[in-house]
């Protein structure tokens, strides 16, 4: 099994994404409000570390939220989640198009 996670600005999207999910087979997944380092930094009193940060995440909207979902996904799905999640958001190859990536969960209880 792997938790696939998605972290993503597009928030009117998720609604989709979970829908996609569900036509391709994947039970239970949850959406929580997410916010980014650039939002979790921008009231810091040491301007020094505003100033690094802030050419770091060029382009990055630090009032705006974001979501996470995750999703536990048999092995056997996780190309079928990650090709679902992607009909949806685009490549999330592009500069603040979200981050997906798994981790093998090693044991897990109440998940049918």
């Amino acid at each position: 099994m792997q938790l696939l996670f998605l972290v993503i600005k597009r928030v009117e999207l998720v609604d989709e994404i979970m829908i996609a999910l569900a036509q391709a087979g994947v039970r239970g997944g949850t959406s929580i409000d997410s916010v980014g380092m650039a939002k979790s930094i921008s009231g810091a009193k040491n301007l020094a570390t505003i100033g690094l940060l802030s050419s770091i995440l060029k382009g990055v909207d630090p009032a705006q939220k974001g979501k996470t979902v995750f999703v536990v996904v048999d092995d056997e799905q996780v190309q079928s989640a990650i090709a679902a999640i992607k009909s949806v958001t685009g490549e999330l190859s592009q500069p603040n198009a979200g981050v997906l990536f798994t981790v093998p969960i090693s044991y897990a209880e109440g998940i049918n």
